[in-house]
């Protein structure tokens, strides 16, 4: 018998089949952010970011890695109903529509501005570790990752209570299954160390994870379905790096909306990092950090 090659799945949300989202990724703290913010402003996207649904998909994956792979695990069942629920726009949900009572047969119904929507993606916290899940729901994807240097990216990890929280005594549960990609645990050497590692060399390992995930993904995706951006090198070259967007995404980015009012924190880590932090976040990481060419 003839195998016959089944058709993309396509998502219908408010009325509209999604086409090519865009999805941004990197490691926490390494400018996703920054890059989804210009992205949100471009005429017709509808850039989501931290949804209930998703993060509920995200963190699944994080606790048990083996979720993500391959097609009979319901992975992209999963990460598609998760978006399906994120990307609803009703009057409840619209960022743009005014605040107030709303009639009940209207709120489950699309609004007024979904029509105006035509690209949907999402730019949410820790993204990154669900990207094989992504890729295998939506064959059409493209994917946006972002690298930062990692010790600028730990400097600001360590000034952040919701990424610290991840490292509190019955948070980071590693009992499971390993590799575990989300707290950059890979062998049973990295589980029995774990518990005695400083905050700085914890934060160094999900850095260091994402990096090499981001590296595995270069690896398994086509050029046109993967562009990269290094944090560092959009000051300067806004106007660059918006035509670099807009070409890949196929929407209008706005140079102005990559320019920082304030300071982008490149090179912070020489000040707010002790001499001890570093020596652990570079124990940790030099391979990546040399790779990349932030550490000669």
């Amino acid at each position: 018998m003839k195998h016959v090659k089944q058709s993309p799945y396509i998502l219908v949300v408010n009325g509209t089949k999604i086409r090519r989202p865009v999805f941004v990724l990197g490691a926490p703290h390494s400018g996703v952010d920054f890059v989804a913010r210009a992205l949100r402003r471009a005429p017709g996207f509808h850039l989501t970011g931290g949804h209930p649904s998703v993060l509920n998909a995200v963190y699944a994956f994080a606790r048990q890695p083996s979720l993500a792979q391959g097609h009979e695990s319901g992975a992209a069942r999963l990460v598609r109903d998760a978006f399906a629920e994120a990307w609803q726009l009703t009057p409840l949900s619209c960022p743009r529509c005014p605040p107030g009572p709303v009639p009940a047969r209207e709120a489950p119904e699309p609004c007024e501005h979904a029509g105006q929507v035509t690209r949907y993606g999402d730019a949410g916290p820790d993204l990154l570790y669900s990207s094989s899940a992504l890729a295998l729901a939506f064959e059409d994807a493209a994917f946006v990752q972002v690298i930062r240097d990692g010790r600028d990216a730990v400097a600001d990890m360590l000034d952040d209570e919701h990424s610290l929280t991840w490292f509190k005594p019955g948070v980071a549960n590693l009992d499971g299954e390993l590799p575990n990609a989300f707290f950059g645990v890979e062998t049973e050497e990295d589980r029995d160390e774990y518990p005695g590692l400083s905050t700085a060399s914890k934060c160094a390992m999900r850095w260091r994870s994402a990096v090499r995930l981001s590296a595995k993904l270069r690896g398994e995706l086509a050029p046109e379905r993967l562009m990269t951006l290094r944090y560092e090198e959009v000051p300067g070259k806004e106007v660059e790096t918006a035509e670099r967007l807009s070409e890949f995404v196929g929407a209008s980015v706005s140079a102005l909306e990559l320019m920082r009012p304030d300071p982008d924190g490149t090179g912070s880590w020489r000040v707010r990092l002790d001499s001890v932090q570093r020596t652990d976040v570079e124990g940790v990481a030099r391979p990546e950090l040399t790779r990349l060419g932030y550490l000669r």
